[in-house]
């Protein structure tokens, strides 16, 4: 037990390193990004041109590829061997290609209306370039779609470097056509750039497919057992995926109203600010999680599978309840230090700080809620969350149309952040149902990381509205370091369960 637990937490570390560096290299991409394009036209263009291929992948498959797979495919593992499972990874792999070019087609040819649909208060001009650099972009798309097969083999066998690695290699392309080619290519190179990208995290995770037993036959079974189930389990699975990219689509088209259609801009910096700094634990959390849980469930242990989502969930919530509020409070002076250069202003930092500043609020439920659907998934049991997804998705429609034609702009992120949380809420309270996933015990401890949490954001506050540093950098360094040593001190002298814990073992040892 021992061994493997510090198995878990060797990958883990490993995993946070490399998502960090990928996150990293993708917060440069965004910074020289808004440095050559700032809130332009041709930013507007290339922001809605590449929202549409994976907005259109979300819908179609979003979660699916990974979701629908893992499960079937460690149970077929664990109960019927290796040649098997192989067999249905082949199968589903056939799947996965079929479908994602027939979407590339149908985005090729319909790219107008979609965009118009996506974006319809841009002007004209505007449109038609998106319209364009869309057709480029639309083969994205497929090689998503293989990227995530690999992946969902990899993770599978417990292998989570590369997979992480992935978005670490795209953002590289990005960052070299940046330094290299951006001012001679503009936009349209931008676009050939991302979908070498997306190529290449396919590419890179082919050889170790291989290895592991993968190979690839132009088969298609839509009659097989397996695949059947997979399919049966797509459409609920789907749906539950669908709040993300519902919330962006619905998000974008209300941007499109505001500055001339400039605040799209602003919204995708601050949404992809957002998800850089979220990503790299939960995107390490819940990826470890998921194999695991569906290995638990295929092998019987469904209590020691909700025990360890429970667990996780509290942990993570250690994480971010705190990062939330020290996001919330250093919002502007985060943007300003990440993208006021170049073609990016103060105005356009202080519009983008504000949608972060909200966004900011959704972490910890963010978190939760990726937690809960990955057990749901790994239990097989895809009706609730669902159900959850699709009347958060409804909160979120009545949610954004109210909020933004009472208070305007900053609806957008207010009625995002509220509709993550009904999410999360909903998913919990059904999971509940069959038994609690945190008990008192955890509640009090949860209760004394909001605590400390708090007390670090009065600390942040009073020091942010005090000291004065010109440099942003500096301040968002000093005032985190600050707010870090002051939950982390409050958080040990209130001594939850896990520091309890721990104390014990290194008095023991």
């Amino acid at each position: 037990m021992q061994k493997a637990g510090k198995q878990i937490a060797g990958t883990a570390i490993l995993m946070v390193f490399v998502t960090l560096l990928s996150k990293v290299l993708g917060m440069l991409r965004d910074i020289l990004l808004a440095q050559n394009f700032g809130t332009s036209m041709d930013a507007v263009a290339y922001e809605a041109a590449s929202r549409l291929p994976i907005t259109l992948f979300d819908f179609a498959l979003g979660g699916v590829v990974t979701a629908a797979f893992i499960p079937i495919f460690n149970e077929l593992m664990v109960k019927e061997g290796r040649e098997r499972a192989f067999a249905f990874a082949n199968r589903y792999f056939n799947l996965i290609l079929y479908i994602t070019l027939g979407i590339s087609v149908c985005g090729i040819v319909f790219s107008s209306p979609l965009i118009s649909f996506l974006a319809p208060e841009i002007d004209g001009d505007v449109k038609a370039l998106a319209a364009s650099l869309s057709r480029v972009m639309f083969p994205m798309i497929i090689f998503t779609g293989i990227a995530y097969c690999f992946v969902g083999i990899l993770q599978s066998f417990e292998k989570y470097t590369l997979p992480a690695i992935m978005s670490l290699v795209s953002n590289l392309v990005m960052v070299l056509y940046f330094y290299t080619l951006s001012d001679r290519y503009g936009v349209w190179g931008l676009s050939v750039a991302l979908v070498i990208g997306w190529f290449l995290q396919a590419a890179i995770q082919a050889p170790a497919a291989h290895r592991l037993g993968f190979r690839f036959k132009p088969t298609l079974r839509l009659g097989d057992t397996h695949i059947r189930r997979a399919l049966k389990m797509a459409v609920p699975i789907l749906v539950c995926s669908w709040l993300q990219p519902v919330c962006n689509v619905i998000n974008t088209r209300y941007a499109s109203g505001f500055e001339g259609g400039s605040a799209i801009t602003m919204v995708s910096y601050a949404n992809r600010l957002y998800i850089i700094i979220v990503g790299v634990f939960s995107f390490v959390a819940t990826n470890l999680l998921f194999p695991r849980l569906s290995r638990a469930e295929a092998g019987g242990d469904r209590d020691g599978a909700k025990k360890f989502a429970g667990s996780s969930i509290k942990i993570l919530l250690y994480i971010m309840i705190p990062l939330s509020i020290g996001i919330f409070l250093l919002a502007e002076p985060i943007t300003r230090a990440i993208y006021m250069r170049g073609e990016f202003t103060a105005q356009d930092a202080a519009m983008t700080a504000s949608v972060l500043r909200l966004f900011a609020v959704g972490i910890p439920f963010m978190s939760a809620n990726e937690v809960l659907t990955k057990l749901y998934f790994a239990m097989q049991r895809v009706k609730a969350p669902m159900i959850a997804s699709l009347a958060a998705i409804a909160c979120n429609i009545v949610l954004v149309t109210v909020l933004v034609n009472t208070i305007g702009f900053d609806g957008i992120g207010i009625a995002s952040s509220l509709t993550i949380a009904i999410c999360a809420a909903l998913n919990y309270v059904f999971l509940s149902k069959d038994g609690a996933l945190l008990c008192r015990r955890d509640r009090i401890d949860l209760a004394k990381s909001l605590l400390a949490a708090a007390a670090m954001g009065v600390c942040v506050y009073l020091l942010h509205a005090h000291i004065h540093i010109g440099s942003d950098i500096l301040r968002v360094l000093l005032l985190g370091g600050i707010g870090v040593a002051v939950y982390g001190i409050v958080l040990l002298l209130l001594s939850p369960t896990e520091i309890r814990s721990f104390m014990k073992r290194e008095n023991h040892d």
